[in-house]
């Protein structure tokens, strides 16, 4: 990967990352729905890092790597979904936001593999896997907080593996 393919895939990133916050941030605020404010609160500071990861090796110093993995993720919606156990109404804009995002968090993803298969240099590989992880995991908290909201029964039937024995 060339120094100009480098600084395009990265200036890419951050529009992705950029625009992800953006997203995140307008349906937190104008959501009535508690968990999907909380989640896209969530996801907007996790763009945040990104940005600021993106940014700061533009800038040349290096990569730190900062934000929650799969694990905090999974944390994160176990907990939101503990406080939240009862079905919540979830609106057409709720709806029309997390598909949104999932496109977006997939395109994101699927950038930063190409940038990944291309890039030479560990460290350059090492960032974009990076980005790839996050992106996957931001993807899976905002699928299954759309699958818990349509139907919070189903959704805990389905992730307990709950087997329905006839009487």
């Amino acid at each position: 990967m060339t120094n100009k393919a480098l600084s395009e895939a990265l200036t890419m990133a951050l529009g992705f990352e950029k625009k992800g916050r953006k997203l995140y941030e307008e349906v937190s605020a104008s959501t009535s729905n508690e968990i999907v404010k909380r989640t896209f609160s969530y996801l907007a500071r996790q763009e945040d890092f990104h940005v600021q990861e993106i940014r700061k090796y533009m800038d040349g110093k290096g990569i730190e790597l900062s934000g929650d993995g799969q694990h905090e993720t999974r944390q994160f919606f176990m907990a939101t979904i503990e406080e939240y156990r009862q079905k919540a109404s979830l609106s057409h804009d709720d709806i029309t936001a997390h598909e949104t995002a999932l496109e977006l968090e997939r395109q994101s993803h699927n950038f930063y593999h190409q940038q990944y298969l291309v890039a030479k240099e560990p460290e350059i590989k090492q960032f974009f896997e990076f980005l790839m992880k996050q992106e996957k995991a931001h993807y899976e908290l905002l699928d299954k907080t759309l699958q818990y909201i349509r139907d919070p029964v189903s959704f805990f039937q389905k992730s307990e593996d709950s087997i329905f024995e006839g009487g």
